[in-house]
Parts: structure tokens; sequence; C-alpha cells
């Protein structure tokens, strides 16, 4: 650009000079310049004039302006076409959910076969809970049918939306088949996977894939909805924790496939390209530097699981953990927290000579704390975290099925087992990943420890996925 610029000057310039020589006396120019000039010469006033140099500098103002307007335009184009590559690869968030289901199949394998009976519900929660699982889906041709821009096009949304729901609730249907795992409730044995919760989140991820670019909330509001899902199921004592996870990760990544597919078959065809906007740099600085906002997290609650009771123990299974993170940054690296979790698992007798109904614990932890994080490459930050509150937990309250004994001849069995409920105060700490995501939000993981004050279950952990959405 500076090399144009100087050839334009330049040419200007000699044209000038040319009018120059033009008045002076041959005598006085030797090898092109000029020896001696009479002291009544002047530059013609035409040539040179204080206006023509400045509509020239004008010209050459709006000209560089322009180059840098199509630089800006190349670049931005360039951007948007590596953000849609990225865009169109397969997403691998929903292996989280599936892992953990697939290692609770494991671990739990012992509590889960353990005899126990679980309360059964009224059916009518039945279509509530799809309802529930399926109101993401619903939001997007809800918004779609009203104009709004998706990601993508009419005839693209209905292929990726029918591959996606095809792939994820046709898995789950051949895995509850194959696998016949019993219910809580011993009502059939299609416990495993939740075919809810495979709905709920795949019908999260569609609306995240089409209109997570408008609004944080967007996303957020469709996993929170799935979670819930999850949360539901369970004290509708339907599913196991890892029937929970599976369904979780096969809904996920069933829309992933279902959503690659689509792109591999249809290419840019029928897509909307995703726009640079200044708001995206805005945040990745304030990420950096103070990401003061709010944190949504769901996972998992593990730990003291067992409580003895003399001739018998009580066994907590592994509990689905949901909550929210407030946190306010006073410096680039400290900040002040509030963190809330609600907590849900199931309980059971184990080593009884007779069978027991099983229960559901409820805790939830109270607590506020400081945390320390720093950027380790941009987009991404890690920390600690230290904090103390207090946990609530409900009463837990196992009875003696008498149609049901395991072993009429063996000793008396209690008529109820039973575990207070209490309000005790506990500290802990944290360690955190957060990293920024294309999305209008932030992602990552905390692994939280909690150490209370009490006789049962004193020592938890909990690891959870992070959404946060910065103020």
């Amino acid at each position: 650009m500076k090399f144009t610029h100087n050839i334009i000057i330049a040419a200007v310039l000699f044209s000038c000079s040319m009018d120059v020589k033009a008045q002076v006396p041959d005598e006085v120019v030797e090898e092109g310049k000029v020896m001696m000039v009479d002291s009544t010469f002047s530059l013609p006033e035409s040539s040179l004039s204080d206006e023509y140099l400045a509509s020239l500098d004008s010209v050459m103002q709006a000209y560089e302006q322009q180059k840098k307007i199509n630089e800006a335009a190349e670049a931005i184009s360039k951007f948007q076409k590596i953000r849609l590559e990225n865009e169109q690869k397969f997403h691998l968030k929903g292996t989280v959910p599936l892992l953990r289901g697939l290692m609770f199949s494991w671990t739990e394998h012992d509590f889960v076969s353990q005899p126990s009976v679980f309360e059964k519900k009224d059916n009518f929660h039945k279509w509530g809970d799809y309802a529930v699982g399926g109101l993401p889906l619903a939001a997007t041709w809800v918004m779609k049918a009203a104009g709004v821009k998706s990601r993508s096009k009419m005839e693209r949304m209905l292929m990726a939306n029918a591959m996606s729901l095809a792939i994820s609730c046709g898995t789950s249907e051949i895995l509850k088949q194959t696998v016949k795992e019993t219910r809580p409730d011993a009502t059939d044995d299609h416990a495993f996977p939740s075919g809810h919760t495979t709905l709920a989140f795949a019908s999260a991820s569609i609306l995240s894939r089409e209109y997570g670019h408008l609004s944080p909330w967007v996303t957020i509001g469709a996993f929170s909805t799935a979670t819930g899902t999850q949360m539901l199921r369970m004290q509708h004592n339907r599913h196991w924790v890892n029937d929970l996870y599976m369904g979780a990760g096969i809904g996920m990544v069933g829309t992933s496939l279902g959503y690659f597919l689509t792109d591999r078959i249809l290419g840019e065809k029928y897509i909307n390209q995703p726009e640079l906007r200044l708001k995206d740099f805005n945040r990745l600085l304030k990420f950096n530097s103070q990401p003061t906002g709010v944190a949504f997290v769901a996972g998992t609650e593990v730990g003291k699981r067992t409580v003895d009771m003399g001739d018998a123990r009580i066994k907590v299974g592994a509990a689905i953990s949901v909550g929210a993170d407030l946190a306010w940054h006073v410096s680039d690296f400290w900040s002040l927290e509030l963190m809330t979790r609600a907590v849900e698992g199931q309980t059971k007798v184990f080593d009884s000579n007779c069978l027991y109904t099983g229960d559901n614990l409820r805790m939830v932890h109270i607590d506020a704390g400081t945390r320390w994080s720093v950027p380790v490459k941009l987009g991404e930050r890690v920390g600690v975290r230290a904090f103390a509150g207090t946990r609530l937990m409900n009463e837990v309250s196992m009875h003696e099925v008498e149609c049901m004994r395991i072993a009429v001849s063996a000793s008396p069995c209690a008529a109820v087992y039973s575990i207070p409920s209490e309000t005790k105060l506990e500290c802990g700490a944290s360690l955190t990943y957060e990293c920024l995501d294309t999305d209008n939000y932030a992602w990552g993981f905390y692994f939280d420890y909690y150490h209370t004050f009490s006789d049962f279950f004193a020592n938890r952990y909990n690891v959870s996925t992070v959404w946060k959405i910065l103020f």
C-alpha cells in the first residue's frame, strides 16, 4: 500500500517538475539539475497549490481507507469460513456424559443389583416428563416458524433433526431391549438407558446448535431443562444414575452424529454463514481479564457412601447434582463466589436378611468462598477455590417389606432403618477449568471437595460440567 502511494506521489511530482523545467533556460540546466535560478523565478501556482495538494492528500486517504476495508472484509470472510468448517466438525462434548454412564454402569453394578423395592409413582408423570424433555425441541421449531434466523435453513434443519432423533432414540431403544435392566420401582426391565433423558439431551443439543448464537441463555436454558428431566426421572423412581448419564450421552452424541452426517451430505448447501461480531472479541478480552458471571453446573457427587447400622448397612449410590455459582471478580485473578448444589441419590439396605424399600437421599450445599484463577492461554483459565458454608440433608427411611422376606427362618429384621435429617457446617476446596466457547458462553469442569461436620456422609466429592455466562 505504501509502495503504491509513493509511486503516485512520485508521478505527480515528476509531472510538476516537467512544468518547472519548461520555464527554466537551457543554460541553467545541467544533467537534470537547476544550477542557477533567477531571483524572480517561482513555481506556477496551478501546479502545486495548497488546494491541489490538499485534494491529492484527501484522495490518497480515501484510497488507503478503502484498501483497509477490503483487507478487513477479506479477513472476516476467511474467519467465517474457518468457523463454519469448525462448526461442521463432529462435536465431542457429548462424550463426557457417555463416559460417565459407562463408568457408573460398572462401578454401580453391585448397588443396582442389590434387592430393594422403591415406591411406585402414579403413571401420569410419564408424559409430563416427556413434555419437559421435549421442550427445547418445541422451542426450536417455534422460533423457526416465527422467522428467527437459525444455523440451518428449513430443508437442512428437517434433515439434521430427523437424523439426530432417529440415531439417538433408536440407539436408546435397542439398548433397552438388549440390556433389560430392572427399574428401581420394578415395573419393567427397560431402565437402561433412560429414553426420556435421551430425548431431553437430543432436544437441548438441537436447540443449542440452531440458536445458541443468539444468546448464552439459549444453550443454558436448553441443558438446564434436560438436566431437570434427569432429576425428575430419578425422583419418580424410574432410573438408576447410570441410566441417566447414558441417556444424556446418547442424546448428545447422536445429535452430533446426525448433524455431522447432514453436513457431509449437503456440504454448505442450505446453511447460514456464522457472523463475526464485535461482542465476541469483547467477550474474549473480558474472559481473560475479569470474567465476572454466573455458572450453571451439573455433575455427580460421590464420597462416603455407607452408614453402619449394626446388623446392616445403609449404602448410597452415586448422586446427581445441579446448581449455580455466582462469581464477582475484584481483580484480574481473585474473585468472590457464592455456590449452591442440590444433590439427589438413592439409598438401599445391605447385609440384611429381609427385603427393604429404597429411599432417595437429598442434600443441599450453600457456600461462599474465594477463587484465584489465571489465564493459561487465550480463552482458557484454571484456578483453585476455598469455601465454607452449610449442608442440609433430608431424613432417609427404609421399611421392611413384610410380604417379601428373603429368609423367614433367619433372625428378626428391624422394622425401619433411618438416618435423621440434619443441618451442618461444612468447608472445602475446588479445582476449576474454564474455556471460552464460540456460542456466547464459557464451559469447563469443576472438581469440588466437601467436608461436612457430620456423622453421616462427611466427605463428599463433586465433579461437574459448567456453563458460564459472563456479565
